[in-house]
């Protein structure tokens, strides 16, 4: 495998820490994270391969490329990014988050079931076709949101205010999660974890920022976490098999309702979050290499 983002062989020869694979997907490479992470494991003295899976030529039956790699975090969930991940699992080098974990949160549909499963408070959620879901919906139950099953970053998202409207929705997948909608709130809170350490956000709604523009411009905040929270957010955590991860939550007069869970968010407004996130990934090297 060739990248020009890899270090040499010589610079890994000539390392004195761990080498960590970051593989991302190049959408995120300019990203707060993993660039952040990055530069605070190699100010620490660990050497870093960033590999784009769009970058590569897997030859299937040559493991060399990850010959000198001790421990792989990956950014993303494009097929390249799962594919590599399944290679580096199957020759025994420590991944995070795991491609298992990753693929859990992937498909919206198998993540609200597998929440509502482990009873975590969600909105009540339908899948099923629009048409097919429309049938079923009574007038008290609108508006709902539409969503892709393998949508991200609000991509194909549609506000749906009334049964007419979803039957009459051009959908171009088979099959939706049809989420009820709950108005009134320009701002959700992000749970932000890194292992066992748990950071609450207010961060401005994307949805209601693509309803209303202003909203984008309100900066996110770091809030006093409850542990009801902190307890809420590993649960989610549990739940996937993940270490890295956000949870997008509404607020309501009660507990919050968890929309979806991400793997490997930015980690916006966390104070330090370089530094522990690389700190982590360390840390994680030395348990599996029983340092």
């Amino acid at each position: 495998m060739r990248s020009n983002l890899q270090s040499t062989p010589e610079h890994l020869a000539a390392r004195r820490g761990f080498c960590v694979a970051v593989i991302v997907e190049r959408r995120y490479l300019s990203h707060a994270q993993p660039e952040g992470m990055i530069r605070g494991l190699r100010a620490i003295g660990h050497s870093v391969v960033v590999i784009d899976p769009e970058d590569q030529v897997l030859q299937t039956s040559d493991s060399s490329w990850m010959r000198n790699i001790d421990i792989a975090v990956a950014r993303g969930r494009s097929c390249g990014v799962l594919c590599l991940l399944d290679c580096l699992e199957r020759h025994a080098v420590p991944v995070i988050n795991t491609r298992a974990a990753i693929g859990a949160v992937h498909n919206k549909a198998e993540m609200t079931v597998r929440l509502a499963s482990a009873g975590i408070p969600i909105p009540r959620t339908w899948i099923g076709s629009p048409r097919q879901v429309a049938r079923q919906l009574l007038s008290e139950d609108f508006p709902v949101i539409v969503k892709p099953i393998f949508g991200d970053n609000c991509r194909g998202l549609e506000l749906v205010h009334d049964r007419l409207q979803l039957g009459a929705l051009e959908w171009p997948e088979p099959t939706a999660v049809v989420q009820q909608f709950i108005p009134g709130h320009e701002f959700d809170l992000k749970l932000y974890c890194i292992g066992q350490d748990v950071w609450a956000v207010r961060k401005p709604s994307p949805l209601m920022a693509k309803l209303f523009p202003q909203a984008a411009q309100l900066s996110p905040q770091v809030v006093p976490l409850t542990e009801s929270w902190r307890s809420l957010a590993l649960r989610c955590g549990l739940a996937f098999g993940l270490e890295l991860y956000g949870v997008d939550c509404i607020k309501t007069e009660g507990d919050p309702l968890v929309i979806e869970v991400n793997e490997f968010p930015n980690y916006s407004a966390v104070p330090g979050a370089d530094e522990k996130l690389s700190r982590f990934v360390v840390a994680s090297t030395k348990q599996e290499s029983g340092q």
